[in-house]
């Protein structure tokens, strides 16, 4: 979001005035963001996240926040990405992450509980893989009643990730295959 913001303000680079808004703008929505995502990050870090989502840009910005309280992705993929999607896909995640193309439901569970995630990220489709298989889910289609945009939809977002993750209900669902 700070990118997108000094980019436009760049834009008008013959006006001073815009990006010392953009400035202004940035530090104070940092500033009140940063500390309460420090709070999660205590919490999230190390915890391994699966993304499966329709489009890889989806998936590209869910990686960023992700990294952002220090959560690992162990698989990435998208249902409708391009050779050059999976390739920007696996130059941002760590070796050893599993990419996947268009995959079907017992490939996701098999690479999910491989990878040993805690959450699966993915559209309403996913919802059960995730339940049966004992971790957290987080809905990212595009009925979303939560927003996710700006500075404020990242904290929407990571607290999302948060409740699923550290739901109390997983001690009475444990994981399946094996994966503790």
């Amino acid at each position: 979001m700070s990118k997108a913001l000094y980019d436009v303000a760049r834009h008008f680079s013959d006006n001073q005035a815009i990006m010392e808004a953009a400035k202004e703008l940035v530090s104070r929505e940092v500033s009140e963001l940063y500390p309460q995502l420090q709070k999660y990050r205590s919490a999230l870090a190390g915890k391994k996240a699966a993304i499966y989502v329709g489009g890889a840009f989806k998936a590209f910005s869910l990686i960023k926040a992700l990294a952002s309280v220090d959560m690992k992705v162990v698989l990435a993929g998208s249902q409708t990405g391009n050779k050059d999607d999976y390739e920007g896909l696996k130059e941002m995640c760590d070796e050893g992450t599993v990419i996947v193309d268009d995959s079907n439901p017992v490939e996701l569970s098999k690479f999910v509980l491989e990878k040993e995630a805690d959450l699966l990220i993915g559209g309403v489709k996913e919802r059960p893989i995730a339940y049966k298989l004992g971790i957290g889910f987080c809905d990212h289609n595009h009925e979303r009643k939560i927003p996710l945009a700006g500075f404020e939809g990242m904290l929407n977002f990571i607290r999302e990730v948060y409740n699923s993750v550290m739901s109390p209900v997983w001690k009475f669902a444990p994981r399946k295959g094996g994966v503790s």
